[in-house]
């Protein structure tokens, strides 16, 4: 079936073109020979002009009757912003049962965790949680513990000595708010043409 198509757009298109290109299609206006391709040429844009100056149907607007409106109230039936839940879609969340390590165990199976922020591998390092019990002796536990709240302890002091000594700088500051250091902190202390190595 698409061969036949094919084939008989084919011959048509060739009749055309010799129809086109015959010596009769052809035409001397002042001097200047106009073959048949000029003539199609100037008659698509013709019909182009034509159907460009044409304004775009409106239909004409009218004010909706009582009647209407409340034929359209009835027929309206208000459907669902989100599709009905189904108990396929239903999904219970894995839950924990270790740390979250590089690896963990969920529902007694082991399987490697690739949605932890624990990028260093430090969540269940012994050495870490031996620190972690020896400081909540020590020191106690809260909801939070940044030096502007409960002051500065032996720690900091220790801490910022340690990193003042590894960076080879004459000292450091710890300043516990994460991301947003680099908003807060960072502005107050530096000035223009200083380096920032983070």
């Amino acid at each position: 079936m698409a061969s036949f198509i094919l084939n008989f757009v084919n011959t048509m298109l060739n009749r055309v073109k010799l129809a086109l290109d015959s010596p009769s299609a052809g035409a001397v206006v002042f001097g200047v020979h106009i073959s048949g391709h000029l003539f199609v040429e100037v008659l698509l844009l013709v019909v182009i002009l034509f159907l460009l100056s044409q304004k775009s149907y409106k239909p004409p607007k009218r004010p909706l009757t009582k009647k209407e409106i409340d034929e359209l109230c009835d027929e309206w039936v208000p459907e669902s912003l989100i599709p009905p839940i189904i108990e396929e879609m239903r999904c219970e969340p894995p839950v924990l049962e270790s740390a979250a390590g590089p690896h963990t165990i969920i529902s007694g199976k082991e399987v490697v965790n690739f949605a932890s922020a624990n990028y260093l591998g430090l969540i269940g390092h012994e050495k870490l949680l031996e620190s972690c019990t020896s400081a909540l002796e020590k020191y106690g536990v809260g909801s939070c513990g940044p030096r502007g709240f409960y002051g500065t302890i032996d720690v900091h002091l220790d801490c910022e000595a340690r990193i003042a000594k590894f960076l080879g700088t004459p000292d450091s500051i710890l300043y516990s708010y994460g991301l947003s250091t680099m908003f807060s902190a960072i502005p107050c202390f530096c000035k223009k043409g200083d380096l920032i190595v983070a």
